[in-house]
């Protein structure tokens, strides 16, 4: 059986009102007990100083009698409920305001101490209490003591008052306490199942759902972000069937126009004389069907394993007029023109060299399918500090504006920025976007309708 948020919750609250209640009890009740027991001892001692110092002093001055004496102590006993001795210098008790108490005798331990909290003197005494000593002399004449007490239960009684004072404030704030808490899980528990409720509305499909959660903290993040990472998984889920379909499209053609051919060579439809023109269609849409095979084993091999590359330093204008000079076959059947311009006829780059040619091959073999005939493509080296930047430009249709960032997407040839050959796979700019990425440099493309586009990217100079 699972636990509820709202049930840690309650736990929690339950071992806080242990706490508080142990903390108060225990630890409280010694804290308490000490400051009123100092309380009570302070009392006792001021008022045993007093009666010593007034009382005595000035009964003996003016002649009172014993009984007279007594009178007064009853008096002060009435008045402050303290129980009070009056002791002779061998101990014995004169007067006292516990009739039981007379004539009996205080030992002298007791007596010269100030402060006495013994339960052995319970011949003087019933029960627990404080003795307060304060000795009667004059000049170094002792004549007596006096001795004030007061019981311990009268200790223990404002202890417990004050303690259950004490208990019922911690209550009441428990009250609050357990609304608050009722409240929290309540606001909790609700926020996490209205994104569990979303989470699952995800899973089946239904990407359209929105997170009603109002409150602008975590809970409100953690929704955003869920609702991003559906939004994230929606868009997945469209790209791999617009990918299941592209690569069904392109597959399906060159299939189609082989089989059909090759079915019309085979059942004498197509003469034999002519049939080499058909087998050259036939080994094109076989080149299609490697070609497109390759860029998915090597956009395979880049997500799962990451672009591996090879480093080496080499001649960067070389390796562009080499690219250029295969290009020969497909420029003449366009009438195009490739013109080459570099700062240096050397200059030394630090990449990776098969997939730098693999990137100069894509983007020169896009700039010519999308160029018009008879046009100009124009293949530049500029040198930018530690950086050597290429640019292939070419005179073709262009791209439209809101089209730009879309280019460097698999399969992405379906509009008119792509302009009308469709025979490419539409992911050698998806592979290059990678190889150049892998080499930590970038690559920019603009572009106007009508006027051209423009790819542009970076490499290292090799250290000389």
């Amino acid at each position: 059986m699972k636990n509820k948020i709202w049930q840690k919750y309650l736990i929690t609250l339950v071992a806080t009102v242990v706490l508080v209640g142990v903390l108060i009890n225990v630890v409280g009740r010694i804290y308490v007990t000490r400051k009123y027991s100092q309380k009570h001892k302070s009392r006792l001692t001021e008022e045993s100083r007093l009666i010593s110092r007034e009382y005595v002093r000035e009964s003996r001055n003016a002649g009172l009698t014993k009984d007279q004496f007594a009178l007064q102590m009853r008096a002060v006993h009435e008045m402050t409920g303290f129980e009070v001795w009056i002791v002779s210098e061998e101990g014995r008790i004169l007067i006292s305001t516990e009739a039981q108490t007379v004539d009996k005798i205080v030992p002298h331990d007791v007596l010269n101490a100030n402060w006495n909290e013994k339960k052995e003197l319970e011949a003087l005494y019933e029960g627990d209490r404080g003795l307060a000593v304060d000795a009667v002399a004059s000049g170094t004449d002792l004549w007596g003591y006096v001795v004030v007490s007061e019981s311990w239960d009268l200790v223990r009684e404002d202890v417990s008052g004050v303690l259950r004072r004490i208990n019922l404030t911690a209550l009441g704030f428990l009250a609050l306490g357990f609304l608050f808490w009722f409240f929290f899980a309540e606001y909790h528990t609700k926020n996490v199942r209205i994104i569990r409720d979303a989470v699952l509305h995800y899973t089946n499909g239904e990407f359209d759902h929105e997170i009603n959660i109002k409150s602008r903290d975590e809970y409100r993040d953690l929704a955003n972000a869920v609702h991003l990472l559906a939004d994230q998984h929606a868009n997945l889920v469209e790209y791999q069937k617009n990918f299941i379909a592209n690569i069904s499209h392109d597959f399906r053609s060159p299939l189609t126009s082989i089989k059909g051919y090759a079915e019309a060579i085979k059942d004498g439809t197509i003469p034999y004389e002519i049939q080499g023109k058909y087998l050259n269609i036939i080994l094109f849409e076989t080149d299609r069907l490697a070609n497109l095979t390759n860029d998915l084993l090597d956009l395979s091999n880049f997500e799962n394993k990451g672009v591996h590359l090879s480093f080496t330093s080499f001649d960067i204008t070389k390796m562009l007029k080499q690219s250029a000079q295969t290009f020969e076959g497909k420029c003449s059947q366009k009438n195009l023109k490739i013109r080459l311009s570099f700062p240096e006829n050397t200059l030394i780059v630090y990449a990776d060299k098969g997939k730098i040619q693999q990137v100069v091959h894509n983007l020169i073999d896009n700039a010519i399918k999308f160029s018009h005939p008879d046009g100009m493509i124009y293949i530049t080296v500029m040198e930018r500090r530690e950086k050597v930047l290429v640019s292939v430009r070419d005179t073709g249709i262009g791209i439209p504006k809101e089209s730009i960032s879309k280019v460097w997407e698999r399969f992405y040839k379906t509009d008119l920025s792509r302009g009308k050959d469709k025979r490419g796979t539409g992911l050698g700019l998806s592979i290059t976007k990678q190889i150049i990425a892998a080499h930590n440099e970038n690559i920019k493309v603009s572009s106007t309708e009508g006027v051209g586009t423009e790819f542009v990217f970076s490499l290292a100079k090799a250290e000389s």
